[in-house]
């Protein structure tokens, strides 16, 4: 049960420490988890495609009736980034499929046990008018339920796109009905439908068959290759220029001292509050190595305070580990090694800032919008509860022991 409820499951990295099968971080930090589209990078070409037939999807399916209503374009904003998601989870998951075996297990056999019924079948009428129904009532009860009618079939997709949901969908995006319902209505009526009648072609299907079964050379490709880009980016642009509350900025958050502390209650709740901690951490650190005349005893506590930087965040077996670039490690490893007074060495070398910039976009890229769409947030957006540290004074100074 688990494993069905996660997208990626088996095999990708925590978003955090980096470690496969991460076992104190909550599986949903799993990066392809919220944002699959993360490494997945296609030819332009192909991308521009992609984008414009599912450009053509909302133009033809979503626009004629939501310009009716708004010219806002935040709830289509919203469902873009559902069409990338759900579009980028199909292309992981096509890339894990094995194709030769599809075809000579399943499709081989399906091909073989239709040319066979349609042999029975014509053998039992006169003229190819016939044909059609004689081969229906051959398959009897075997006749798949999408081909009794276009109804059956249209039912049938929807039934189908439903349960693919738990699989291709963000965590929760189910429980808001209207939002599900309108992808299953896009996807089932614009997408899945068209491709079944165009695969259905027999021109289409004696096109595959050529293919499958010609072994000359491909013809020669004389132009360059274009470029790899992020797969739908351009697509999931917001188009909206209003700004929302459901799409806060790092920023923003760390402005309000009650944002930041529902912020860090959500962190501990995903086992990453030690995320949060490190930025605090570096940034006191920075204001303090960027001190032009450094005393001997302040050179002494900003060396014992890199050595627990590396013992916190660095260390393999520690529990609070950050994946970050080996060569971050390595640095700061030398920094916290060496001699104190080398501690200055840091105030030119890039291992602490590209540290703090990996878990910056950590925090801004994937927990920000986590937080954005959690229960947390929701309750203090929508009700306006009172925090336990509305009176308290949260800065970058503060500790976090509470939230452990």
């Amino acid at each position: 049960p688990q494993e069905q409820q996660e997208l990626f499951p088996l095999g990708h990295s925590c978003a955090v420490c980096g470690k496969n099968q991460c076992t104190r971080h909550r599986p949903t930090l799993l990066l392809e988890n919220y944002q699959p589209w993360l490494d997945l990078k296609v030819s332009s070409k192909v991308d521009a495609s992609i984008s414009e037939v599912l450009e053509l999807v909302l133009e033809n399916f979503v626009y004629p009736w939501y310009r009716d209503i708004t010219d806002d374009e935040a709830c289509v904003d919203e469902l873009r980034q559902t069409i990338r998601f759900f579009a980028a989870v199909l292309a992981h998951r096509a890339q894990r499929v094995d194709v030769p075996s599809l075809v000579m297990d399943k499709m081989m056999k399906a091909a073989m046990k239709h040319i066979e019924i349609m042999a029975k079948a014509q053998q039992k009428v006169k003229n190819t008018e016939s044909l059609q129904q004689a081969a229906l009532a051959e398959y009897g009860a075997d006749l798949h339920v999408a081909l009794r009618s276009r109804k059956d079939e249209l039912l049938y997709l929807r039934k189908l796109t439903e349960l693919l949901f738990p699989y291709v969908m963000p965590p929760r995006a189910t429980d808001c009905r209207s939002l599900a319902l309108l992808i299953r209505e896009v996807m089932t009526g614009s997408v899945f439908l068209p491709i079944m009648d165009f695969v259905a072609d027999p021109d289409t299907v004696n096109h595959m068959v050529l293919i499958f079964i010609d072994d000359s050379p491909p013809e020669p490709i004389y132009d360059p290759p274009s470029a790899l880009v992020p797969f739908l980016e351009k697509f999931a642009d917001p188009r909206n220029k209003k700004s929302s509350v459901l799409k806060l900025d790092l920023k923003e958050i760390r402005e309000q001292q009650d944002l930041l502390f529902r912020f860090m209650s959500f962190l501990k709740e995903e086992g990453a509050v030690h995320v949060l901690q490190f930025c605090l951490t570096v940034e006191e650190f920075n204001d303090r190595i960027l001190c032009p005349d450094l005393s001997d005893a302040e050179m002494q506590r900003l060396h014992e305070e890199v050595q627990k930087i590396y013992e916190t965040y660095c260390l393999e077996e520690s529990i609070d580990k950050i994946s970050f670039d080996p060569f971050i490690i390595d640095e700061i490893h030398n920094i916290a090694q060496g001699p104190y007074t080398g501690v200055v060495k840091l105030q030119t070398m890039r291992c602490l800032f590209e540290a703090y910039e990996h878990v910056l976009s950590l925090l801004e890229k994937v927990f920000t919008p986590m937080f954005c769409h959690s229960d947390e947030y929701f309750r203090h957006l929508l009700w306006g509860a009172e925090s336990p540290a509305r009176n308290s004074k949260l800065n970058r100074n503060l500790s976090l022991d509470d939230l452990r």
